[in-house]
Order: structure tokens, then sequence, then C-alpha cells
């Protein structure tokens, strides 16, 4: 039999079948540490906002949709903040490139918004949960924002290697428990489709499907509002206990068709504005 692979920097073959760095348990006890609540942050806003995703930026030699999706969101005056769902690089040690991308720059941009990202799988290749938390902090965390008439909750779960693990699962069962009934809209990022059906890449494939269907039956009954996934590199929109899963496509360079989102969020509805990033 032979096996044909490219390059050592793109591919992973020990992360491919087993993690190479830490696993998700111990990634969410390190998260913890470094912000003993995971709260990061709060955000004042107008009862009306939007925010930005985009996913899958696959950071190599070049990042031109990610500057465009960049450029845009900086100059909308109505972003509040935004949204990078994983796969923020392609190759180890990237990730300063990835972070320059998505850098303010006052001559060219209007405003500043806060970015928030997600780890995916490829970020955690090459033992890459290392830099991931120095350049970038917690997998697992989560933030509100605030308006006059309440506040809306934003967490962010780690799926980088196909599972919540026991650890993330209890706490994020306890805190959606405990705190979603004092929220407007539950929004879930993260990165692996709970969805997703092919396990070629057994370490960040589907989950278990008992973990899949006891996840999913909860966020139906927490009235979660929508669920924001990537790594599929296409757009699909599921509907499912009333819960609204969304996989946006990548923005990658060498993606056919590289795409971003722009959601506003509304007291009733979340409405949904798609870009494509033409040549």
């Amino acid at each position: 039999m032979t096996l044909s692979v490219c390059s050592c920097r793109h591919l992973d073959i020990k992360g491919m079948f087993m993690p190479t760095g830490d696993k998700v348990d111990s990634r969410f006890e390190q998260s913890s540490r470094m912000n003993e609540d995971l709260c990061a942050g709060v955000i004042e806003a107008g009862d009306d906002y939007a925010f930005y995703v985009a996913t899958d930026p696959h950071v190599d030699q070049t990042h031109a949709n990610l500057t465009v999706f960049n450029d845009t969101f900086r100059n909308d005056t109505e972003a509040l903040f935004g949204v990078i769902l994983g796969d923020c690089i392609d190759v180890r040690d990237n990730l300063p490139e990835y972070l320059g991308a998505l850098s303010f720059e006052p001559e060219r941009h209007a405003c500043d918004p806060r970015i928030f990202h997600v780890l995916g799988n490829h970020d955690a290749f090459f033992n890459g949960w290392d830099n991931f938390k120095e350049l970038i902090g917690p997998s697992v965390y989560w933030f509100e924002i605030v308006f006059p008439g309440g506040k809306d909750l934003y967490v962010t779960l780690d799926t980088a290697t196909g599972t919540l693990g026991r650890k993330q699962t209890e706490w994020f069962r306890s805190f959606v428990e405990k705190n979603r009934s004092r929220y407007r809209h539950c929004v879930i990022l993260t990165h692996t489709n709970f969805f997703y059906t092919d396990n070629s890449q057994t370490t960040s494939g589907n989950m278990p499907i008992e973990e899949f269907f006891s996840l999913i039956d909860f966020l139906g009954e927490h009235d979660v509002s929508l669920v924001l996934q990537g790594h599929d590199h296409y757009r699909e929109e599921l509907f499912y206990d009333n819960v609204n899963y969304t996989v946006v496509g990548a923005i990658a360079d060498k993606c056919k068709s590289p795409e971003y989102l722009k959601i506003e969020v509304t007291p009733e509805k979340l409405i949904f504005e798609w870009h494509q990033i033409s040549d």
C-alpha cells in the first residue's frame, strides 16, 4: 500500500489520528486557569446591533480574503464585534501572520471593534494549542452584549478534537441551566459542525453519537437561538428543535466561493446578510 502525503508543514499525520496537543479536558482546565470564570467581557450596545462572522481562513502564504473581511468589518460603523470560527492557520507558527491580517489600521479603518476567535482542528495540529493560548487566549469562554432592554449571551466551545469532553460538557450544561433565563438571545460559537458526518479527519470529525444527541436535545430545551459553525467549507442552515444551526463557508484564499456573514440582531430575530468575495 502506498501513502501519498503533502508537505509536513501542512499535514500533521499524527494529528489526524490522535490529538497532538493537549486534549480537550486539559485545554478546558488551562482555559479556566487563564480566566477563572471564563468571562471574556461585556460589550455595550443598542437594542439592535450587528456582528460579522468568518471561518477557516487557513492562513498560509497569503490572506487576501481575510484582509477583505477585515477591511469591510472595520469600516462598518454598525459592527459591534467580529468572530472567526476556527482553522485560523494552515501551517505551524502562522498565528502572527493571521493576527496581522486582522489588525486595526487607523489610516484605513473607521472603527476598531473586538474580534473573538475559536480554536479549530488545524489550529491544534503540530501542538498549536501552545501558540494559540499564548497569542489569543482560552479556547472556552463566554461574553455578553448589554443593551438598554436586557442582554444577549455568546458562548464559545472547544470542538477542535471532535468532542466537548467531560469537563467542558459539565461546565457548559451547568452554566446554561443557571444563566439562560437572564438573556434575550443565546448564541453558541464553535468550529466543528455538530451534524458533521465525514469522519475522515478522525480527531476532528463527528462527535460520538450519544454526545451529539444529548447536546442537541439540551440546546433545544434551553431555547438556544443560534449555533454558528465552520469546518465544512460550505454553507448550510439546519433547524432542529427550533434551534438554527448555521455552517458558514470558508474564507480561505484557496476556496472557490469564499464568503463571510453579517448578522443583524434585533429583539425579534436575527437577520443574515451573506457576502461573497469575488476575484
